[in-house]
């Protein structure tokens, strides 16, 4: 135990300046003792083969009871610590002590001891755990004479006071029944009935009192306390509520007269009440209570501080309103607790039945008003009830339908009530590309194809959903492509070819001559002039899209080439190219120039030559080509001849 000399600020106006700041000390000390604060004193270091005695100056008259509060703290070292101290009354003088297993006491006479042994002399008879006695004329061996109570363990509860603890010690005698009573802890220890003035003092009522303690082969820190301790008889963890005032009521103990009293309640609020008057607080939260007391010896106690925390009422909200049967499982309990937490729930279902939990499942199936009465605990047992008029209601159905559309124009939607007993007041649809709209019907036109999947849900005149219905649609477009304008061999078999396909649009080519089958995506035709067709795409929804192609019809199959051209880059005539009907295919077709040197060569068709040699402009003149390649019925043949350069 320490004795603090700093004190808050609420202190400082009330503070006395110690006795032990001045050096009034109210006990003769001799040997090992020395003071650690005002009221503190130590008996032994833990040091070996020492003595020390705290004996006040002032006698006592034991026909007067007195009621003696200490703090003792017996060390730390349990297995092999010694020896002990006591609390002893004897007439020889203040200059007494002695080390070793005596405790000071031995050998003092007439005396009277209070000793707390914590070492095993077996020459003493002493018991093997820390034990108490109370014993006379400085005779220390538990089988002697002077051995008038116990030994019985110094702790109710433990074998072991040497635990770095400190205990409360207290010797109360009562003059006029004669009867002392030693608590430890506020524990009875030992009750001694004797007539201590006349049996061993001879008759002499004035004493010397006060403390001794030693050691010897094994040693403690052994020290003394006079006790003040502060104390208000509160409960941290008891319940608290807002706006619920409360008592703390003074049970400290003294070794002397408490003369004063600090009171900090933590909220600002401050007394020197020795009993204040019941404290309301201005609101719910945490708050620290703080006590501090002086002593007529002048010493200051150190700060007893008690956190605590007062709770809010809950404020009692529930749900849903209306509660809507066969979709909602399960009460939604919507309570706010400024400070604390739900821990406790009671429904009252207006039908004798009751629930606990937060959210449970009411007992209704049938539709209708309900009475209902919620009350919530919080965990500091804080309680708060409401009351909740909650309709019970059923839930619609509802289906949705919606049509395929082009791209570029609306899907139309709708959807019907499938519960015809429950009036449907809202329809809330969305189009899932971030579109919506209200209404029983709506159009939506979407950006883009795709099957999109648009939701419907419908609400119900006493508010509730129904389940959300999935509504599929499709968005479509089509590309006509009927391929590159061609050439081809009178007779010559040629396959046509859609160029976009798609497995859920039919095809059309018109007009139908030539063709084996107009609505294939691949008609083959066989023309014996020219022809220019147009396909026509037509989707499930209506959309349609057309293109044309021409096919140009030759004799054939030949290769036709011109005898002159003019690449001056005026886009007229200025590639010198073959024109192969009936030839899908070409071997080579070769230019050389007057001197036999060949300038061009190429197998591509439909190809030609820019009039360039080695990228730059050939000179006007006259040239010989020639051009092979194999027919569409397999037939290889060639052609040559000349070509004039025109610049």
């Amino acid at each position: 135990m320490k004795i603090i000399y700093i004190l808050a600020s609420f202190m400082l106006a009330f503070m006395a300046v110690p006795l032990y700041g001045q050096g009034l000390l109210p006990y003769i000390l001799n040997g090992s003792a020395t003071q650690t604060s005002c009221n503190c004193y130590v008996l032994t270091p833990d040091a070996n083969t020492t003595s020390g005695t705290a004996w006040n100056k002032n006698k006592i008259n034991l026909n007067q009871s007195f009621n003696y509060v200490f703090d003792v703290y017996l060390g730390c070292k349990d297995a092999n610590g010694a020896d002990g101290i006591g609390f002893i009354l004897q007439t020889k003088g203040t200059n007494l002590g002695a080390t070793g297993q005596g405790l000071g006491f031995k050998g003092i006479s007439p005396s009277l001891g209070v000793l707390i042994d914590t070492y095993q002399n077996n020459d003493e008879n002493d018991p093997a755990y820390d034990h108490i006695a109370i014993q006379m004329n400085g005779m220390s061996d538990h089988l002697s004479s002077g051995n008038l109570a116990g030994p019985v363990t110094a702790l109710v509860n433990s074998d072991n006071i040497e635990d770095c603890q400190w205990h409360l010690f207290r010797i109360n005698w009562d003059a006029t029944a004669k009867h002392m009573e030693v608590s430890v802890d506020n524990q009875v220890r030992l009750t001694l009935d004797k007539d201590i003035v006349n049996d061993i003092f001879g008759g002499d009522p004035e004493v010397f009192w006060g403390f001794a303690g030693s050691t010897g082969g094994s040693s403690n820190l052994q020290q003394f306390c006079a006790a003040l301790r502060p104390d208000f008889g509160f409960n941290p963890r008891q319940i608290y509520c807002d706006g619920i005032p409360i008592q703390f009521l003074d049970k400290s103990s003294s070794f002397g007269d408490i003369t004063r009293w600090w009171w900090d309640f933590g909220d600002g609020t401050q007394t020197t009440a020795p009993q204040p008057a019941p404290h309301t607080y201005p609101g719910a939260g945490n708050y620290t209570v703080k006590l501090v007391i002086e002593d007529n010896s002048g010493c200051i106690s150190d700060t007893l501080k008690a956190p605590f925390t007062i709770g809010s009422y809950p404020e009692v909200d529930f749900g849903p309103t209306p509660f809507c049967l066969g979709t909602n499982q399960a009460m939604e309990n919507k309570t706010r607790i400024a400070v604390g937490a739900a821990q406790q729930w009671l429904w009252e279902w207006g039908d004798g039945t009751t629930s606990t939990g937060s959210d449970p499942a009411p007992p209704y199936t049938i539709p209708g008003p309900r009475s209902i009465q919620l009350t919530v605990t919080s965990d500091r047992g804080c309680s708060g009830s409401a009351v909740r008029n909650i309709l019970f209601s059923s839930t619609p159905d509802v289906t949705g339908a919606g049509i395929d559309a082009c791209l570029g124009t609306p899907n139309a939607f709708r959807g019907t009530n499938q519960t015809s007993n429950i009036h449907l007041s809202a329809w809330k649809w969305d189009f899932g590309d971030g579109g919506s709209s209200l209404g029983q019907t709506a159009s939506h036109i979407y950006a883009d194809t795709g099957v999109y999947h648009a939701s419907l849900y419908g609400i119900s005149t006493e508010g509730c959903l129904s389940p959300v219905v999935d509504v599929p649609v499709r968005v479509t477009s089509v590309h006509a492509r009927a391929g590159k304008d061609t050439i081809i061999a009178a007779g010559q078999p040629l396959q046509l070819q859609a160029g976009w396909l798609n497995d859920r649009v039919t095809y059309q080519w018109s007009p139908a001559t030539g063709l084996n089958d107009p609505f294939s995506d691949h008609p083959v035709a066989v023309l014996q002039r020219d022809q220019t067709y147009r396909l026509t795409l037509i989707s499930p929804e209506g959309c349609t899209d057309t293109d044309d192609v021409t096919v140009k019809v030759y004799k054939g199959p030949e290769f036709y080439v011109p005898n002159a051209f003019t690449p001056n880059g005026d886009g007229k005539n200025d590639v010198f190219r073959v024109i192969a009907p009936g030839v899908p295919k070409l071997d080579f077709f070769c230019i050389w120039n007057r001197w036999g040197q060949e300038i061009y060569r190429s197998n591509d068709l439909p190809g030609g030559w820019d009039g360039k040699i080695q990228g730059q402009p050939a000179p006007a003149d006259t040239y010989v080509w020639m051009v092979q390649g194999v027919d569409y019925t397999g037939r290889k043949f060639s052609r040559k001849g000349f070509v004039t350069l025109i610049r």
